[in-house]
């Protein structure tokens, strides 16, 4: 089965009517964690003369605890070997893990996204590069801008994906070998700024950002059953036409210098392959789409959609806030305000009333006899009932609840005993740990992902590289890339603070490992690799001279003297 262009135009329409009808729910949700939620209610007007609003920073709270959590320092993997024997797991290890640690901001605001909104994807795409192992970048990408097959059980299980974006006119132009005039372009604002009843759609957007401010947008098409890559745009010739077939793949090493002098696009051209279908595979041979998924909550009944964590104390967030606002309002209402009898107190004795300054002293002219207690009344101000302050306790309680994170997390004092928080601590982090591998299978899938990009980018040119012993020096390939890996997720394990750790730890345990029975070679040859000693000092040591031994003397009066057995005769 191959797609056509009014398929996929039905396809994108579905997509844009589902998260259509969740804009509002989104721009809520990122109003909560951006702590602007009256900002964007239109009822009444944000900082109005009449009415205060105040709101509460528990969205960001809940979320930047989770992100705390699950924060990764220096992502890294550790890659197995292929049970076939086919590639270089030590190689293979070395570029992911470079790879890894320029994506380390791009993991956090995927992770991010995923928390606030149902999901987060990011993308890997190629981009030109002098230097083979910079030719892929990564991004965080939010969940409207990926189609899905709604109707898979699982990821795997897709017949498409898709990945949709805007690309400035020129560029696409550019890009495509297309004249502008072929395309009908829009302007550029934020999809959740966007307001839903404005009559815009996704691509729709106010503020320009280039010179002229007009962009295409773009469906990058991954048909997952035929094999192939579709390039479509509904602002190209109406949607009745691809965009572009294919991808097209810089392949093979280029030369700096050229790239200097004729500039790096001219040059990239050239060593371009353009390729109908998807590009990226498994070494068995199955199509890779460089677009990784991170659901931290998936629906029940439709698992690629996701849930949000927000959202599930969507209504408890907005309580907090009517509240707070409802309390902030009560309090300014009780204000020193009086009722004096109309022309009791003369102007001069009514403004300094007003002012309220500490000390003075106020002349009133009165009658002998007159008692002021009835001539000058506060006004009175019912008090906010009790009620408000305990419902208030219990929806931060709710908030607190629904987040699964133990109290001390929070900074929160409690009264329950050593066993009781054992048990919460562990219910903690058996939320938290799940929420983690989850993270650290998606850092694994960008490796591996980055790994596959990359041998298709190598081409038949070969790159030097230099790791660390027992390798050392070599040259890195396609083949060498090309396995059945098996990767797993690490934290720092690339860095050199972890490496440092690795050495002391090695040079503490050297006794022990005497005391057990490890031969000493071994033991020196692992501590020149863990240190990147040169490979001479492993060499043996060539063996000493032996030394002369003195000759005999000849046997004579002294010899006799120091004979064994017998003292010696000092008398000489």
């Amino acid at each position: 089965m191959t797609y056509k262009p009014e398929q996929i135009a039905t396809i994108l329409a579905q997509h844009d009517a589902y998260w259509e009808e969740r804009r509002g729910e989104m721009r809520e949700l990122k109003s909560f964690y951006m702590t602007r939620y009256w900002r964007e209610r239109q009822a009444v007007p944000y900082g109005s003369q009449n009415v205060v609003r105040t709101e509460l920073p528990k969205a960001y709270a809940v979320i930047e605890s989770y992100l705390g959590s699950l924060y990764s320092r220096n992502p890294a993997v550790i890659v197995q070997p292929d049970i076939r024997g086919r590639g270089n797991p030590e190689v293979s290890q070395a570029t992911a893990n470079r790879h890894l640690l320029t994506t380390r901001e791009q993991i956090e605001d995927a992770t991010r996204l995923a928390l606030c909104f149902p999901c987060a994807f990011l993308k890997l795409q190629p981009v030109p590069n002098v230097d083979p192992l910079k030719r892929v970048s990564t991004a965080a990408v939010a969940p409207w801008e990926v189609i899905v097959d709604a109707t898979a059980s699982a990821w795997s299980a897709q017949r498409y994906v898709a990945h949709v974006y805007l690309m400035p006119l020129a560029e696409a132009a550019e890009r495509y070998g297309k004249r502008k005039s072929s395309f009908t372009s829009r302007s550029y604002t934020s999809w959740v700024e966007a307001q839903p009843d404005a009559g815009r759609t996704g691509g729709d957007y106010e503020q320009p950002v280039t010179d002229d401010g007009r962009w295409v947008r773009v469906v990058e098409f991954y048909d997952l059953v035929g094999d192939k890559l579709l390039v479509w745009s509904p602002d190209h010739k109406e949607g009745e036409r691809f965009l572009f077939t294919g991808v097209k793949v810089q392949v093979g090493a280029l030369d700096p210098q050229a790239a200097a002098d004729v500039g790096l696009d001219e040059l990239a051209e050239v060593n371009e392959v353009i390729t109908s279908g998807i590009p990226y595979k498994t070494a068995n041979g199955r199509p890779v789409v460089p677009i990784i998924p991170l659901y931290f909550s998936r629906d029940p009944e439709i698992p690629l959609r996701g849930y949000s964590l927000l959202a599930r104390i969507r209504d408890q967030l907005r309580e907090a806030n009517v509240l707070r606002t409802y309390q902030s309002q009560g309090v300014r209402r009780m204000a020193r305000q009086y009722m004096v009898r109309q022309g009791f107190l003369s102007e001069d004795a009514a403004s300094k009333i007003a002012q309220g300054l500490d000390g003075e002293f106020i002349e009133v002219d009165a009658p002998p006899g007159t008692q002021l207690v009835n001539e000058l009344i506060p006004v009175p101000n019912a008090p906010i009932p009790a009620d408000i302050a305990l419902y208030g306790q219990q929806v931060m309680s709710d908030i607190n609840q629904s987040g699964l994170l133990a109290p001390f997390t929070r900074g929160e004092a409690t009264n329950t005993t050593a066993t009781e928080q054992r048990l919460l601590a562990t219910y903690t982090s058996s939320e938290v740990g799940r929420m983690a591998r989850i993270r650290d299978a998606v850092i694994s899938e960008t490796a591996r992902v980055y790994n596959v990009m990359l041998s298709v980018m190598l081409g038949d040119e070969a790159e030097p590289l230099t790791l660390p012993n027992p390798i050392g020096p070599t040259m890195l390939s396609a083949d060498d890339l090309t396995g059945d890996f098996q990767y797993w997720a690490v934290d720092a394990g690339s860095t050199p603070m972890s490496d440092a750790v690795k050495q002391q730890a090695l040079i503490s345990q050297a006794p022990l490992l005497l005391q057990l029975g490890v031969p000493p070679e071994a033991i020196k040859a692992e501590i020149i690799r863990a240190f990147d000693f040169p490979e001479s000092f492993n060499e043996p040591a060539a063996p000493a001279e032996p030394e002369m031994m003195p000759q005999p003397a000849e046997p004579g009066a002294a010899a006799l003297l120091t004979t064994p057995g017998l003292p010696p005769d000092r008398s000489l």
